[in-house]
């Protein structure tokens, strides 16, 4: 008789734990699945922490989401997604989110009864009844003073924000924080969840170790970037990425390397673009381009300027690495713990610094070769993989 897929999934983990010596941990995992289509920043994390996590024979990964997100966007996304479990919501993720915060139900275990361990994968909350919550925390940036202009958006943000982690403060069992420094300044901020703060690194996707594709170097030579030499700037314009020093460097590195164009990759906020225009053709702004894209772009970059005022990790830093790029990036926040001796570091607010350093590694062929060189090896101690593996020993923990 042919055993049913059931009795051969149950014989499989029958084997697992026979073999290893302990049960799989089935995770729900809480994604916003609109945030990890053409992802940056926390969708791009919360993407590639959840498809490692599906990699460990040791996890067993279902997903939380909301429908209307998944009927959008599934026939967009690549394997592992296609193929995962899913359990979904019919509200829109802020009324469901809401719904949570306010009334604690419907808990996690009335989704999936199995669950061991719910794991939001960026700032937010699902109630459970005697499973453990697990969230993953980014950064403080919404509370620190100078990385936001004052706003009234801004005075909203941090009152929900605050509600959340007074949520999070009584409910969630382990926080999953991306950095040290981003460690340090939660605790300063809610000093009660210092001792649930775990830090697991981000890392570089494999890809992004990969050689160039045939596909990205279309881009490049769409782009008019094949043959001339360029300084790229991944992230886009921000207030936070430091916009104002990147358009004022833009300026003076005309007359410091007039052959240079300044390339600004990722999307950028409105009110910098008049200004980006007006430099025009000396600086090139990409928009968002695939990952194909970024890793021809990186790969013939001759410098990665990263001048960020704030940031709880900073992947770009690690993805021009992976793909032998020298970076040249801020001294601040994150940046050094990430970068260690790989990169030149320099004050954020220094604009004569900031010309000097690009200056240097453009023309300078032993400190490029050099940086490559520790840049490379720097990208290859932070894997997905990796992640994945700690993150899920420190779901065993509280199991």
């Amino acid at each position: 008789m042919t055993p049913s897929s059931a009795e051969v999934t149950n014989l499989s983990e029958a084997f697992f734990a026979f073999e290893y010596g302990r049960t799989r941990v089935n995770v729900l995992a809480y994604v916003h699945l609109r945030n990890i289509v053409h992802s940056t920043g926390a969708g791009r994390v919360a993407r590639h922490m959840t498809e490692s996590l599906t990699l460990d024979q040791e996890v067993k990964t279902h997903i939380l989401a909301d429908a209307s997100d998944h009927r959008k966007v599934i026939r967009k996304l690549d394997p592992p997604w296609k193929e995962l479990d899913y359990h979904l919501f019919q509200s829109d993720t802020s009324a469901q989110q809401a719904r949570w915060a306010l009334t604690g139900s419907p808990e996690a275990e009335r989704y999936w009864p199995e669950v061991d361990i719910v794991y939001c994968t960026a700032e937010s909350y699902v109630p459970t009844r005697r499973k453990r919550l697990v969230v993953t925390v980014h950064d403080a940036a919404i509370f620190e003073d100078d990385v936001h202009k004052p706003s009234y958006w801004l005075f909203k943000q941090r009152l929900k924000w605050r509600l959340l982690y007074s949520i999070l403060a009584r409910k969630a069992d382990l926080f999953h924080v991306v950095s040290n420094y981003s460690a340090e300044r939660i605790a300063h901020y809610f000093p009660t969840i210092r001792s649930r703060l775990r830090v697991v690194h981000n890392a570089a996707p494999e890809r992004f170790f990969a050689p160039v594709s045939a596909a990205g170097e279309g881009f490049l030579e769409r782009a008019g970037l094949r043959n001339r030499p360029y300084i790229l700037v991944p992230g886009g314009l921000h207030y936070r990425k430091n916009a104002e020093m990147v358009l004022n460097v833009a300026t003076l590195l005309r007359s410091r390397l007039p052959d240079y164009l300044l390339v600004v990759g990722g999307h950028s906020e409105s009110r910098y673009l008049h200004r980006a225009s007006a430099l025009m053709p000396d600086i090139l702004l990409t928009g968002f381009v695939d990952d194909e894209a970024l890793c021809s772009l990186y790969h013939a970059a001759s410098a990665v300027w990263f001048p960020s005022r704030y940031e709880g990790f900073g992947v770009p830093v690690l993805e021009a690495m992976a793909c032998g790029a020298p970076v040249v990036t801020s001294n601040g926040t994150a940046l050094p713990e990430i970068a260690g001796d790989a990169a030149i570091l320099v004050p954020p607010n220094a604009i004569d610094c900031h010309v000097e350093a690009i200056e240097t590694v453009c023309c300078n062929r032993a400190l490029r070769e050099e940086l490559i060189i520790r840049g490379h090896a720097r990208a290859r101690q932070f894997a997905w993989r990796s992640s994945a593996a700690k993150l899920t020993s420190y779901f065993r923990s509280i199991i």
